[in-house]
C-alpha cells in the first residue's frame, strides 16, 4: 500500500534530486582520468639511480666532469676543441596512479612507449641591465634508466626517467611542465615549480643548512590551530623563496622553493631586541613577524617596529656572493608600522615601501632592492604628507607603487578638532615630488537600494554604518583600483569610484588576493572567502556556503587527504590562475600543513544550482528543472594566429642520445652526454648576440655547419652499433624551434610593437532562439543576436579594437571577428625588452560571468571572460646586426672590385679606404626566426678606434660630434656621406638602406689621420661603430643600437709624412744607386791595384828572407855550413820558382 498524504510527493522530490546529486558528482567522473599523476623530484649526479630522496636546488654552478667523456666520442658530431661542461642536477620523474604500484606503473609505461616530455621555462630577471630579457623555454625528453639497487627477482626492477635540469644565468626561477609523449597510460599535464634556493649552505659534513635560521622539525598545533590567516607577499613571478611570517610570539616563518608543495619551518636568527621610546607608540612587545616579503633575492621581515632583510646567495643572478651572513637590521632608528609591497619589478629593481609611526608619521620610506642591495629613501623629501595637505594629525594607513606614473598612491587618515576621521587618497610624483589629493572617502557606507553596484558621484544616500578603509590593491595591467575595508569600492581613473554593493557591511576585509589576470579573492576577518571577477560587480561568497558543504561532503566521500573535519587555512594565494589553500588539518590528533586548489568553478556552480532549481508540477508529481542562464552552449576561439611572434617565446628542442642497448636504457655516460649536449646548446644561445650576422639566422648553424655533411655516415656508424661511446647523437635533435601551433586559448600576455595587429575569432553558438529581426531604414530587416560580446580596453587611447559581428543562422551562431591594433602613440624607443607599458585586453560575453562553464578533463572552466596581459613597446627577441654577407657582396658589385687585408680574418673582413662604403644591416628575429633588412632610418657614428684591436679606446662626447657631425669646422671629421638628410639639430646624418654611401676621410685633426704603419703594408684602422635608429626612425618601438668593429686598411699618410718618407726614400735609393755605379766603376781599378800592392808586398817579404838566411849561415861549423850552403841553394832555389810564378802570374792579370 502506498503511504497516504504528501508524503508520495515528497519521495518524487527525493528522486528528482538524484539528478542534483548526479551533477555534483560528474566532475569527478571527469577527473577519474586524473587517478594517475606526475611526480618529479631533484636529483644530484651522485644520487643517478637511487630509488628514494631528492636534493635541494643549491648549487648553481656548471660542473666540468663530462669533458673527459666527450674526449671519448670519436666520430661523432661534436667539436673536439670545445669544452663541455654540465649543469649540477638532474630532474627524476615518475608517476603513481591511485591503488596502483609506481614501481609498476612505470614499468608498464616504459614497455608501452611512454617517455615523459619535459618543458622547462626560464623566468627573465629583473635587472635587464645585466642580463638580457628573453622568454626563454627548453623542450626535453625524458631518458630512462634503471635503478642502481640489486634486484633478484626482475630483470628490470625500478625504472626512472631522468632529463638534466638546466640553470640560466640570470634566472632563479623556473617552471617545469610533464607532459605524455600521446603513448601510454593518459596522464595529464603537471606543472612544478623548480626554483633556486639562494638561502642554503653547505656544511663540513655536506649537509645543507639554512642561513635564516634553524630548521625546525616538529609543527606544534598551536602555531596553526585557531590562528588568524595572513597574506603571502612577494615579487610576482619573480621569487624564488616565499616566506611567510605570522606564527604567535614566535620568530619562526615557513620558508618555500616550490610554492607550497614542500615547505620548512624555520626560526630566525635576529636578536628580537626591542628599541622602544617615547616616539613609537608601542605597549608591547612580541616575538611574531608581522610582515614578511620575499623578493627575487632578498627577504624582509617586520617584527614589533623593527625592519630586517636578508640576501640570497645567487650567483646566477649577481655573478658573485652577494649575499648576507646575517639578517640586516634597517631603518635603525624609525618606528615601523607596516610593510606594504610591490607586486611588480620596474626599471631593473625591486621596491618595498615602510610606514613609519612616531615622530616621522606622515612620512614613508621607499626602499629600493637591485641586484640583492638595499636602499631606502624617505618621501616626501621636504615637508611631510600631513604638511602638505595642511592637517596637524595625519597617518598613512596603505600605499602603493604606479610604476607608470612613478608615483605613490597613499591612503591617508586625518583627524580635525572634533575628533572625527577623514580618509583621503593622496598622488605624490617621485619625479616632481608634488602631492594631490585625489579622492575623500565618504564618512559612511552608501545606501545601493538593492543594487548589485552604486556609482558613487555625492547625490546618493548613506547608511549609519562609518566607512572603515583598510588597505588598497591595484593592477597594473587594468589600471583598476580597490579600497577596501568594511567596504569595497572599486575605480579605472582613481578619482571616481564605484560601491560594489554585494560585500555585507558587516564584514571586515582583512586582505585582498589578486591574480592579476582578472580574477580576485576576498578574506575577511572572519575568515570568509568571497570572489569577485574583474569587469563584473558581482561578488560571490565561497565559504562558508551551500556549494562549499557540498564539495567538503564530496570529497571525503573519496576519503581525500586534503580535508578534515577540523582545519585552519593559513593563507590563500594565486598560482598559475587558480586560487591555492595553505590549510593546517588535523585528523586523530594529527595535525599536517597541506596546499589544495580552491574549486571556484565548482563552487560557483553548485551555487547556481542550488538557488535557480525549480519543482514545477508534471502530471502527478513535481520535476526538478534548473534554468541555465548562460546565453551560450557553446564558445571556441578560431583563427588564432602563431603565437610566437606575438608572446616571444624561444624554445629550443633536445633529446637524449640514443644508447646502442637493446634494452633501451640509458647509462650513466649517456646521461652525462645529455647534461654536455645540452649545457653547449644553451651556452650557443648565449653567445649567439654578435655583431656580425651569420649567414644562416640560427644560433646551432655554427654547431653543426661542418657536420652536416658527414651525418649519413654517423647514422651508418650507429646502425652497425659501431658510435664511440655506444651512444648516438643525432644532429636533427638539437634546434630552435620556430613553428609552434596555437593553442585553443589565447595566450597569457602579448607584445604589441608600434602599430602591431592581433587577430582572431569567437565562435559560440547561442542557447535556444536567440535572434531575431530588427526593422532598418528602408524596410529592410537586419537579424540581431541576443549573444552580445565585448571587448574592455585598460587604455583606449594607447590600443584600439574593432569587433565584426557575422550571424550563422544555420548553425545557430555567431562569429566575432575581433582585430586588436596598437595605436602608435603611447611609447617612445626603448631597449628591446625593457620599460614596456603595461594594459589589458578582456573580452567579454554580455550576461556570462558567474554562469558559463566548460567541463574539461581537469574539471570546470570559466567561460565568458578572457583576459589577455598586453606589453606596449619593443618586444624582446629582435635585434640589428651587420649583414656582412650583403655589404660586401654590394660593396663589390658598386666599386667594381674587392680587396681584403694580407691577414684574413673571417670573422671580420677588411674594406679598402678609397672605396665606398656601403653597409647594410638586418632586424633578426631571434623568436620566429625571420631575418630581413633594416629598411628603417639610423645615425651612424665612429665612438672608438685605434690602429691595432689593442690600442682601441673610446671617445668623449665631444670628439664623437668633430669625428661624425657634418657641422664639424675643426677638420675632425672621419668620413662623410652625400646625402642631405640630418637629424633636426643637423648635427648627425641620417642613413638608410638606399643611402648613397660613405667616404672615408680622415681628416687632419681625426684620429684615423696620419697613421704610422707598422710593417711594410698600408696604414690600417679599426672603427669602432655605432648604429642607432633612436628618434629618426617611425617604423618601430625598439631602439635598436647596435656596435661593431670596421677594420679599414689602406688609409693615406699625410702630406707631410709622405714627403717625409718620400725625400727619406729618394735619398736612400739615389745612394744606393750612386753607390753602385761608383763600385762598378772602379772594381777593376781597384783589382789591379790591390793585385799590385800583394805583389809588391810578396817581393818584399821574399828578398828580406832571403838575405836573413845568407848571413846567418857564416857563424857555423863546416860540416854545418855544407849542409847550410846545400840548404840555402835549395832555398834559393825555390825561391827563385815562386818568384817566376808570381811574375808570369802577374804578366797574365796585366794582359
Amino acid at each position: 500500500m502506498n503511504p497516504a498524504g504528501p508524503a508520495w510527493p515528497r519521495l518524487h522530490v527525493l528522486w528528482a534530486l538524484c539528478p542534483l546529486l548526479a551533477v555534483l558528482l560528474s566532475p569527478w567522473s571527469l577527473w577519474a582520468v586524473e587517478e594517475c599523476t606526475w611526480q618529479v623530484v631533484l636529483n644530484k649526479f651522485e644520487t643517478v639511480g637511487k630509488n628514494f630522496g631528492s636534493d635541494r636546488f643549491f648549487d648553481q654552478e656548471p660542473l666540468d666532469t663530462v669533458d673527459s667523456l666527450f674526449g671519448l666520442l670519436v666520430d661523432a658530431p661534436i667539436d673536439p676543441d670545445q669544452e663541455y661542461m654540465s649543469f649540477p642536477y638532474y630532474l627524476k620523474i615518475n608517476y603513481s596512479c591511485k591503488g596502483e604500484s609506481s614501481e609498476a606503473m612505470v614499468r608498464k609505461g616504459h614497455l608501452t612507449g611512454l617517455k615523459p616530455v619535459v618543458l622547462v621555462t626560464f623566468q627573465s630577471p629583473v635587472n635587464f641591465n645585466r642580463w638580457k630579457l628573453e622568454q626563454l623555454q627548453i623542450q626535453m625528453e625524458a631518458a630512462p634508466f634503471r635503478s642502481k639497487d640489486q634486484c633478484s627477482t626482475e630483470e628490470v626492477c625500478v625504472v626512472s626517467w631522468y632529463t638534466p635540469m638546466p640553470v640560466k644565468n640570470g634566472s632563479v626561477v623556473m617552471r617545469v611542465d610533464v607532459s605524455s609523449n600521446g603513448q601510454g597510460p593518459f596522464i595529464p599535464n603537471k606543472r612544478f615549480q623548480v626554483n633556486i634556493n639562494g638561502f642554503l649552505k653547505r656544511q663540513q659534513d655536506n649537509k645543507l643548512q639554512f642561513t635564516v635560521g634553524n630548521e625546525l622539525f616538529k609543527l606544534i598545533p598551536r602555531y596553526f590551530v585557531n590562528v588568524s590567516s595572513r597574506p603571502l607577499w612577494y615579487t610576482v613571478d619573480q621569487a624564488p623563496v616565499l616566506i611567510l611570517g605570522g606564527i604567535s610570539e614566535e620568530k619562526s616563518v615557513l620558508l618555500t622553493d616550490t610554492n607550497f608543495n614542500d615547505f620548512f619551518l624555520v626560526e630566525l636568527s635576529i636578536d628580537s631586541c626591542w628599541v622602544g621610546s617615547f616616539y613609537c607608540p608601542q605597549a608591547s612587545f612580541t616575538a611574531t613577524i608581522y610582515d614578511a616579503i620575499a623578493t627575487e633575492s632578498t627577504l624582509f621581515i617586520r617584527q614589533n617596529q623593527l625592519v630586517y632583510y636578508f640576501t640570497g646567495t645567487y650567483i646566477t643572478l649577481h655573478e658573485s656572493n652577494h649575499g648576507s651572513e646575517n639578517w640586516v637590521r634597517v631603518l635603525p632608528h624609525e618606528c615601523i608600522k607596516k610593510l606594504c609591497p610591490v607586486h611588480f619589478h620596474s626599471n631593473g629593481s625591486e621596491y618595498i615601501m615602510a610606514l613609519t609611526v612616531g615622530k616621522h608619521e606622515g612620512y614613508i620610506h621607499f626602499g629600493t632592492i637591485t641586484e640583492g642591495r638595499v636602499s631606502f629613501e624617505m618621501l616626501p623629501r621636504q615637508k611631510s604628507v600631513c604638511e602638505r595637505i595642511q592637517v596637524v594629525v595625519c597617518s598613512i594607513t596603505w600605499a602603493i607603487y604606479i610604476e607608470g606614473d612613478n608615483s605613490l598612491l597613499l591612503l591617508v587618515e586625518t583627524g580635525d578638532n572634533t575628533a572625527k576621521k577623514h580618509f583621503l587618497v593622496v598622488s605624490f610624483s617621485l619625479v616632481t615630488d608634488n602631492l594631490d589629493v585625489l579622492y575623500t572617502i565618504p564618512k559612511f557606507i552608501p545606501d545601493a537600494r538593492g543594487l548589485e553596484f552604486l556609482m558613487i558621484i555625492g547625490t546618493e544616500s548613506y547608511t549609519k554604518f562609518p566607512m572603515v578603509p583598510k588597505g588598497m590593491s591595484y593592477n597594473p595591467f587594468n589600471n583598476l583600483l580597490f579600497i577596501w575595508g568594511n567596504f569595497l569600492l572599486q575605480s579605472y581613473d582613481n578619482e571616481n569610484y564605484i560601491y560594489l554593493a554585494d560585500f555585507p557591511k558587516e564584514l571586515s576585509i582583512k586582505y585582498l588576493v589578486n591574480s592579476f589576470h582578472g580574477d580576485i579573492a576576498v578574506v575577511t576577518e572572519t575568515e570568509e572567502i568571497w570572489y569577485l571577477l574583474e569587469g563584473s560587480y558581482r561578488m560571490y561568497k565561497l565559504f562558508p556556503s551551500h556549494g562549499w558543504e557540498s564539495y567538503v561532503s564530496i570529497q571525503m566521500m573519496y576519503q581525500s587527504s586534503l580535508y578534515a573535519r577540523s582545519e585552519t587555512m593559513v593563507t590563500l594565494f594565486y598560482e598559475d590562475h587558480n586560487l591555492y589553500q595553505l590549510v593546517y588539518l588535523v585528523n586523530s590528533q594529527q595535525g599536517q600543513l597541506v596546499k589544495r586548489l580552491v574549486p571556484v568553478e565548482q563552487l560557483l556552480m553548485y551555487q547556481q544550482l542550488s538557488r535557480r532549481n525549480l519543482l514545477p508540477q508534471q502530471r502527478s508529481h513535481l520535476r526538478l528543472s534548473f534554468t541555465n542562464f548562460c546565453p551560450f552552449t557553446v564558445m571556441r576561439l578560431r583563427d588564432l594566429p602563431k603565437p610566437q611572434i606575438y608572446t616571444r617565446q624561444e624554445r629550443y628542442r633536445a633529446q637524449p642520445p640514443r644508447v646502442l642497448e637493446p634494452s633501451g636504457f640509458h647509462t650513466e655516460n649517456s646521461l652525462a652526454v645529455y647534461q654536455g649536449l645540452l649545457y653547449y646548446l644553451l651556452w650557443l644561445h648565449s653567445k649567439y648576440d654578435k655583431p656580425y650576422a651569420d649567414p644562416v639566422h640560427d644560433s646551432t648553424w655554427r654547431w653543426w655547419k661542418n657536420k652536416k655533411q658527414d651525418q649519413d655516415y654517423y647514422y651508418y656508424l650507429a646502425s652497425n652499433w659501431q658510435s664511440a661511446g655506444n651512444v648516438h647523437i643525432d644532429m636533427t635533435n638539437y634546434e630552435k624551434i620556430y613553428d609552434l601551433k596555437a593553442e585553443y586559448q589565447l595566450p597569457e600576455r602579448i607584445f604589441l610593437d608600434k602599430g602591431t595587429r592581433y587577430r582572431f575569432s569567437v565562435f559560440m553558438t547561442a542557447r535556444g532562439h536567440s535572434f531575431k529581426s530588427k526593422p532598418d531604414p528602408g524596410n529592410t530587416f537586419r537579424l540581431q543576436s541576443q549573444v552580445d560580446l565585448g571587448v574592455v580596453l585598460a587604455d583606449p587611447y594607447c590600443t584600439e579594437v574593432v569587433v565584426k559581428q557575422h550571424i550563422l543562422v544555420n548553425l545557430n551562431s555567431v562569429l566575432f571577428l575581433v582585430t586588436l591594433r596598437d595605436k602608435r602613440v603611447c611609447f617612445d624607443h626603448g631597449i628591446t625588452g625593457h620599460d614596456l607599458m603595461k594594459t589589458s585586453m578582456l573580452v567579454k560575453v554580455v550576461g556570462s560571468a558567474g554562469h558559463c562553464f566548460q567541463n574539461t578533463n581537469q574539471g570546470p572552466r570559466m567561460q565568458g571572460n578572457l583576459m589577455v596581459q598586453l606589453l606596449i613597446g619593443c618586444p624582446p627577441g629582435k635585434r640589428l646586426a651587420f649583414d656582412i654577407t650583403y655589404t660586401l657582396q654590394y660593396n663589390r658589385l658598386q666599386n667594381k672590385h674587392y680587396f681584403n687585408c694580407i691577414y684574413l680574418d673571417p670573422e671580420m673582413p677588411c674594406f679598402l679606404f678609397r672605396d665606398i662604403f656601403y653597409p647594410f644591416f638586418l632586424i633578426q628575429d631571434l623568436v620566429t626566426g625571420d631575418s630581413g633588412s633594416f629598411q628603417g632610418s639610423y645615425v651612424l657614428k665612429v665612438v672608438g678606434g685605434g690602429p691595432t684591436l689593442d690600442t682601441i679606446k673610446e671617445y668623449s662626447e665631444e670628439e664623437i660630434y668633430r669625428f661624425n657631425s657634418p657641422l664639424d669646422n675643426t677638420d675632425s671629421l672621419i668620413w662623410t656621406t652625400k646625402n642631405a638628410t640630418t637629424t633636426q639639430d643637423s648635427a648627425f646624418n641620417i642613413l638608410s638602406h638606399q643611402s648613397l654611401g660613405i667616404e672615408w676621410l680622415c681628416l687632419e685633426n681625426s684620429p684615423c689621420h696620419d697613421t704610422v704603419p707598422h710593417s711594410i703594408f698600408t696604414p690600417e684602422f679599426f672603427f669602432k661603430v655605432m648604429v642607432s635608429n633612436r628618434g629618426v626612425d617611425n617604423s618601430t618601438y625598439c631602439d635598436h643600437q647596435l656596435i661593431f668593429l670596421l677594420h679599414i686598411h689602406g688609409l693615406p699618410l699625410s702630406a707631410k709624412r709622405a714627403l717625409f718618407i718620400l725625400m727619406f726614400s729618394a735619398s736612400v735609393f739615389l745612394s744606393v744607386v750612386t753607390s753602385y755605379i761608383v763600385i762598378c766603376l772602379l772594381l777593376p781599378l781597384m783589382m789591379k791595384m790591390c793585385n799590385f800592392l800583394r805583389w809588391k808586398i810578396n817581393n818584399i817579404v821574399t828578398s828580406e828572407s832571403y838575405y836573413t838566411y845568407s848571413s846567418s849561415s857564416r857563424d857555423f861549423s863546416s860540416t854545418s855550413e855544407t849542409k847550410s850552403s846545400v840548404g840555402s841553394k835549395v832555398s834559393c832555389k825555390v825561391a827563385e820558382e815562386n818568384k817566376a810564378k808570381h811574375d808570369e802570374t802577374m804578366k797574365k792579370s796585366l794582359t
